[in-house]
């Protein structure tokens, strides 16, 4: 019996032999694939760049859809599918150049009618984009021949340019519906599957016109679950998460040798949000003790291990517009109780368990949002203030924010580059579909220095608008400023090159490297 068994054994390795230098050649022509695995919190609700409003969406597009211009890691503009443009002087037409040979990824051709299509389709009110209010400015989007784009304004617009960084697809295409999940763009990957809540898997777009990405395939998986997350990287299920390690965790990665650790200083701006129309929030006292409950600077250095510096407004102290010089209503709970008893809302039974009112705080199901929300209801509850934490998975839970169905909510803007987000966040004419007003602040006299903003072309000028700007709104406590995060990402030592872009964005996926 033995020596039938190893004479089998022979036979068997000289065959695996035979067919190994048979097919050796083959083999050889089918490299292994080069694949990153990302994972992120939510799920992309719109992939659409004509609708993309969440930060899981934005941070996709451009390796999907690129615009004419896209932005670099300092967040300046740089050509992207124009490869040159011109300001006229007066700052009321621009002109691109597109580059020659544009594709999309279905090998159809990329021209300027693909280009005037989309900016038209903004444009219409039936298409119910979000992005139309930071067009008002525009006149008229004409094509002059296959490469040239030409926008008239009616007015100087100082940050049209940054209103080019919009993804563009197929002319024909625009009214598909499957374009929110599956948008046909001309960046360096295309959609192989989008698995609505599960994951999102990126191929190398053959029809690039750059150079083609090494990482030829990047899958983005959607994990809620902060520990899940945590595991999954560990134990080699991811290769890449931004900005979603649990700070506690962090101590972990950067002593283990498989892992290299990125931190810098963020512009990613964490606030509380209000319902203005809810009738106990509309009052400026009650907004403004939930402000002096709040004890940022203990939950900095509890929950976010220190990586994040208090907030005093949407703009990081990085922007060329910030002011420092703002009306604040920092930690101070004996103040926010009086401010409550000035405001007719007494205390029932001083010290006891009967609140002044109760508010509902709306949070997602990621652990550490969950945590924090459990904080700020603690401080809440120690002045009086009753607060029920209701968590929801991350689709409903924006959906509610966008409908105006919360009285508390927490959320992060991601990536604040240029102060024209004033008009997107708190202008009266971008009440949520048009914008992101949500708390459904109304200011006229905001909406006017909003508005002058947009057609002051002189730098200093507007710096000094937007000064105003952000002590009106601090002063009316629109929004308790809580921090801005360090932007921190974990990644498998075998990836280089990826730099952390001021939004978040996975642009340098594209350019970075994989060792086998």
């Amino acid at each position: 019996m033995r020596r039938i068994h190893w004479a089998i054994a022979i036979s068997i390795l000289a065959l695996i032999c035979i067919c190994a230098g048979c097919g050796g050649s083959k083999l050889e022509q089918q490299p292994v694939l080069s694949a990153v695995v990302v994972g992120i919190e939510g799920t992309p609700t719109n992939l659409d760049p004509r609708f993309a409003t969440d930060a899981y969406s934005t941070r996709i597009i451009p390796l999907i859809a690129p615009g004419l211009v896209s932005m670099d890691p300092r967040g300046l503009p740089r050509p992207e599918l124009a490869q040159s443009w011109e300001i006229a002087p007066d700052g009321l037409s621009y002109t691109f150049q597109l580059r020659s040979g544009l594709r999309f990824s279905d090998g159809s051709e990329l021209t300027a009618v693909d280009v005037v299509a989309n900016f038209r389709s903004v444009l219409d009110p039936a298409t119910g984009s979000p992005a139309v209010s930071g067009l008002f400015a525009l006149k008229s989007v004409e094509a002059q021949g296959d490469l040239i784009v030409r926008f008239e304004l009616d007015q100087p617009f100082a940050p049209f340019l940054l209103k080019c960084f919009r993804g563009i697809l197929p002319a024909e295409l625009l009214a598909d519906p499957a374009m929110s999940q599956r948008p046909l763009g001309a960046g360096p990957y295309r959609i192989a599957r989008n698995e609505r809540g599960q994951r999102i898997v990126l191929e190398r777009n053959e029809q690039y016109y750059g150079p083609q990405p090494t990482i030829e395939r990047i899958t983005f998986r959607i994990l809620e679950n902060q520990t899940t997350r945590t595991l999954e990287l560990e134990a080699g299920g991811l290769d890449l998460v931004q900005n979603a390690v649990a700070p506690g965790d962090l101590a972990r990665f950067e002593a283990d040798p498989r892992f290299v650790v990125l931190r810098e200083p963020g512009v990613n701006y964490s606030y509380l949000g209000f319902n203005l129309e809810d009738p106990l929030l509309q009052k400026l006292e009650v907004r403004q003790a939930i402000s002096m409950a709040i004890d940022r600077r203990a939950i900095i250095d509890s929950s976010l291990e220190g990586m994040a510096r208090p907030a005093t407004g949407l703009l990081a102290p990085s922007n060329w517009a910030y002011e420092p010089d703002v009306p604040t209503f920092g930690y101070d709970p004996q103040r926010a109780r009086e401010l409550l008893d000035a405001a007719g809302l007494i205390d029932p039974d001083g010290d006891g368990e009967q609140p002044r009112f109760e508010l509902t705080y709306k949070t997602s199901t990621d652990r550490l949002r969950n945590e924090i929300a459990t904080i700020i209801a603690y401080q809440l509850g120690q002045v009086g203030i009753k607060v029920e934490k209701r968590s929801y998975e991350w689709g409903t839970f924006f959906a509610d924010v966008k409908n105006g169905n919360f009285q508390l909510y927490s959320l992060t803007w991601v990536g604040i580059t240029d102060p024209d987000i004033y008009h997107y966040v708190f202008h009266s004419d971008s009440l949520p579909p048009s914008g992101a007003n949500r708390g459904r602040y109304r200011n006229p006299r905001l909406d006017g220095l909003i508005d002058a903003s947009r057609v002051e072309l002189d730098r200093e000028k507007r710096k000094r608008i937007f000064e105003d700007v952000q002590r009106t709104l601090a002063a009316d406590c629109v929004y308790v400023s809580l921090w801005y995060s360090d932007n921190v990402v974990v990644h498998s030592r075998g990836l280089h090159g990826f730099a952390i872009y001021p939004g978040g964005e996975y642009t340098s996926l594209a350019t970075a490297t994989l060792e086998p």
